[in-house]
């Protein structure tokens, strides 16, 4: 994560809304102080905090820690999983962002090395807890699938060992009424309080999502896609 890009966003964003830092400090009730040490580098809002940005400056998240803007048509998608997932870690992170310590998560980008696919992602983790959301996932690929039933489930391996952390939509069939895989696929959002991975690293790269689809001759065609962390979790 690069803190001084994040800063320089932040600046951008608040000069291109003609705002004071005293006055972007007042709508996001911390202080003027805190909102120079962002723009300067020398550390990151918290979750609670970039959601407020992100609604303010009408950008997602995944954009405000990457830096940068873009254009994409997603961030209604991206708000509403954001909302969700603050929702559930509300009481925590409400402590941390009255006792205004804006250094308390790092945050990285899920996505992932399929052709047929793209995701997008965030995991928000500290010393002490881990949060996965993921707020799209879009079929990209040739001659798309259609089918009567779609299930997504979100998986950590650990060798032979397969966790389920999520599960979005069921194979149950509903009607006779086939539709392509993109009309599952916009519906789905994965949002995960207190994550624990099995791994000893900060940030694991072993999570994957399994989608499967129910065609009309009740067949079922199974996906796997391994998510991609950017940046790559590293030891400390």
């Amino acid at each position: 994560m690069n803190q001084e890009k994040i800063g320089k966003f932040i600046y951008d964003l608040r000069k291109k809304y003609n705002l004071t830092q005293k006055e972007l400090a007042d709508k996001l009730s911390v202080t003027a102080q805190a909102v120079s040490k962002w723009e300067n580098g020398r550390g990151v809002p918290d979750i609670e905090i970039l959601k407020k940005l992100s609604e303010e400056f009408n950008v997602s998240i995944t954009e405000l820690i990457e830096g940068e803007e873009k254009n994409n048509g997603k961030k209604i998608a991206i708000f509403v999983a954001i909302a969700l997932i603050v929702l559930s870690i509300g009481s925590t992170i409400y402590g941390l962002y009255v006792s205004q310590d804006q250094d308390s998560f790092d945050f990285s980008t899920l996505t992932c090395d399929n052709d047929s696919f793209n995701i997008e992602g965030v995991i928000a983790y500290n010393n002490t807890k881990k949060s996965i959301y993921i707020s799209d996932i879009e079929y990209c690929g040739e001659n798309e699938p259609t089918f009567i039933a779609v299930e997504c489930i979100l998986y950590e391996k650990n060798g032979n060992t397969e966790t389920r952390l999520a599960k979005y939509g069921s194979l149950k069939k509903e009607n006779d009424v086939s539709y392509e895989l993109s009309y599952y696929l916009k519906k789905v959002r994965f949002n995960i309080n207190n994550y624990t991975c099995t791994c000893d690293r900060e940030v694991c790269t072993n999570v994957y999502i399994r989608i499967n689809g129910k065609t009309e001759n009740d067949q079922t065609i199974t996906y796997d896609i391994p998510l991609k962390v950017i940046p790559t979790c590293q030891e400390e």
